[in-house]
This record gives C-alpha cells, sequence and structure tokens, in this order.
C-alpha cells in the first residue's frame, strides 16, 4: 500500500529567480473546498501578483489531483507541482506559487524549474509525518503486573497513551494494524493470560518521518 504522507505543519518559502520572486505556500486541506477556499483568499491578498499558480492532492489514493497554470504557459507551473507532490506521496495538501514578475522571461524549462523548485524548497523544511492505521486498546490489568508492563513495553513499537488507576489498572495503549495479532500474543506472554480487554476501535495515527 502507498504510505499515506502529509505535512505535519503549514510552511512557506520565498525565492528570486532572475528578478521574480517566487512565494510558496503548502497547507493541509481535507477537502476540495478546502483547497478552493486557500487559492481564492491568496488570489485576492496577492492581487497585484503576475500569477498565482496552485496544486492539491486529496485522498488515500490520490483521488482528487487538479493544476492550475494561472496564465503561465501550459503545463509550466501547476503541473510541475502537482507532481512534486505526488511523486514524494504527499497527500491531503494544497500548494501555491506566487510569482511577481521581474521582468526577464525564464523560458518554459526556467518555468518548470522554478516552480517545481518552490515545491521542492518547502518539503525541504518541512515536517513530514506518515499516517497509519491503529488500534486503540483498553485493557485492565493486576497491580502487581503494572511495574513489568511499563518495563516491558519500552521493548516494543506499541503506544502507551494513557493510564488510570481504580480497583485495577487501566491501560490506552495504540497498535498498529498489522502488529495487533503481535501485540496479544506479547500481552498474554507477559501477563501470563492475566487482563481483560475493556474495549478496542480503529484509529489513524500520525508519525514523524525523520529525514
Amino acid at each position: 500500500m502507498t504510505p499515506f504522507i502529509t505535512i505535519k505543519e503549514n510552511i512557506d518559502d520565498t525565492f528570486i529567480e532572475k528578478k521574480s520572486t517566487f512565494i510558496t505556500k503548502i497547507i493541509r486541506i481535507n477537502s476540495e473546498e478546502d483547497a478552493r477556499s486557500f487559492i481564492q483568499e491568496n488570489k485576492k491578498k496577492y492581487y497585484d501578483a503576475a500569477h498565482v499558480c496552485s496544486a492539491y492532492v486529496i485522498g488515500n489514493n490520490n483521488e482528487i489531483t487538479r493544476a492550475n497554470d494561472d496564465g503561465e504557459p501550459s503545463g509550466t507551473a501547476g503541473t510541475p507541482m502537482l507532481d512534486v507532490l505526488t511523486k514524494n506521496n504527499i497527500k491531503n495538501v494544497c500548494a501555491i506559487v506566487i510569482r511577481y514578475f521581474g521582468g526577464t522571461k525564464l523560458g518554459t524549462g526556467g518555468l518548470v524549474r522554478a516552480y517545481s523548485g518552490g515545491i521542492i524548497n518547502c518539503l525541504k523544511k518541512a515536517t513530514l509525518v506518515e499516517k497509519k492505521n491503529a488500534i486503540e486498546f483498553n485493557i485492565d490489568l493486576d497491580y502487581s503486573l503494572n511495574d513489568k508492563i511499563e518495563y516491558e513495553i519500552l521493548k516494543t513499537n506499541f503506544i502507551v497513551n494513557n493510564k488510570t488507576y481504580s480497583e485495577k489498572v487501566t491501560y490506552t495503549i495504540f497498535v498498529i494494524e498489522d502488529e495487533e495479532e503481535l501485540f496479544l500474543n506479547w500481552l498474554t506472554e507477559i501477563t501470563n493470560n492475566n487482563f481483560k480487554i475493556l474495549s478496542s476501535r480503529s484509529k489513524q495515527l500520525e508519525f514523524e518521518i525523520k529525514k
């Protein structure tokens, strides 16, 4: 399955190429409406710019992709921007590049490099996260097992999200979906089958991608 990668936080970048100023902005979005609103908002804000080119990708399998050259020669702006996003598996983002023309034409190749370069610069600065399907388990354990669980779980990929104390110790633990069987086997062995699953539900988690 293609990884679902997106940006953790919105990011921007500015550079000058042959006296033209290129301002790039990439934001996280959840819908096409979010993308359109962002593009229109910046068209109004940068009304005096020569071009406000855009590209966006939505969905686990890139169900929605759009690119717009906004007056630049066809295929020299929006499409190169979109190509960088899709080739890096970046999803649920909208990117715009605002150009203030400096009086010197860049040519077709120069435009492609400038618009794709703006996206590349932003992605280099961005913190990327990968979304993974997970299961949230709520589990009751005897107090006598608490120290052992706390120690042993540090050796695993399982994530303790919360812990409460009442008659039992109740752990909330996140487990990557593919590791559910591994987790249950581990828990059975560690506790000698002395535990109770109170509930479990599907969840999506985000993990930072180390560069």
